[in-house]
Order: C-alpha cells, then structure tokens, then sequence
C-alpha cells in the first residue's frame, strides 16, 4: 500500500508541476536573427563642422551597411541600435554631434591643452530602414589647436525587429 501510494504521489506530482505531455507539433525552420554592426578609425583631424566624419580604417564591418566615404552608416534591419564613439585628444578642442537623418542626437564637447583627454559618448536608437546615423565635427577646425586626434566611431543591432 505504501508504495503505491508513493507511486501515486510521484504521478501526481509530475503531472501538477510539469504538466502532461502534448501531442507534438509541427516542425519549422527557424532562420537566424539579422546581424548588422561597425566599427571604424581615423587618426586624421576633423573635417569642417557639419560634415560627417569619414573615417578610414575598418576595424569590423559586417554586412556592408558603413560606407568608409561617406562616414554615414545606413540601416538595413529596422530594430534598435547601440552606437557610440571614443576620441584621444592631445593639445585639441573638438565638439562632436552623433547624428541620425540630420537631427542632433548627442553633442559631446573637450579640450586638450598639455595633456591627453577621452571623449566618449553612447546611445540607444530605434532604426527604421533606410535611417542614416552619423558622426560630425561641431567645431571649426580653424578654431582649434593643432595637435593629435584619434576617433572611433561603432554601432550594432540590439535586436531587429524580427518577425521570424
């Protein structure tokens, strides 16, 4: 008696806290989630204000949405975004605007007279397709002082909007 009572108890509790098997369902193919990120390198000073930053050194381009002429990077999967930069400066003046189609979403600004000084900035966007987000000097280049600079510019997919 005890051990079907025990038996019993095992029963019960398997069907009350894992509950009773289904039928199987169907099975489908499950496609990976899109991928879409950058990040990019110049050691060049800024151009006039205004203009995106064109950087020259790819450190990771995947997928090709980063154009190294224009500086601009070019959404292909709507979803929501990590961008961010990082800037060494020595005996410079910068003011950096991080952009997105033409609107201001982040302004950073620094000064470096005898000694060397980081800048970063960072933020999360939602991207729609064909969104285009910059990174673009605010300064006049003729204000500063001539010294050394060095920009990373980076950006990756959070999550797409993924249907599946």
């Amino acid at each position: 008696m005890a051990e079907r009572k025990d038996f019993l108890g095992k029963v019960m509790h398997k069907m009350i806290f894992e509950g009773i098997p289904g039928i199987p369902g169907d099975i489908k193919n499950c496609s990976s989630p899109p991928k879409s990120a950058f990040a990019v390198k110049v050691s060049d000073p800024l151009p006039a204000p205004s203009q995106p930053i064109v950087f020259k050194e790819a450190l990771h381009k995947d997928q090709d949405r980063f154009n190294l002429t224009t500086g601009v990077f070019t959404c292909t999967v709507p979803g929501v975004y990590h961008f961010g930069f990082d800037i060494e400066l020595f005996q410079h003046a910068i003011k950096l605007g991080l952009m997105k189609n033409g609107t201001q979403v982040l302004e950073k600004e620094a000064q470096a007279k005898d000694n060397y000084r980081h800048v970063s900035g960072n933020v999360i966007l939602q991207l729609m397709m064909g969104d285009r987000v910059w990174l673009e000097s605010k300064l006049d280049t003729a204000e500063s002082e001539k010294g050394l600079i060095e920009s990373m510019f980076f950006g990756y997919l959070l999550y797409g909007n993924y249907t599946g």
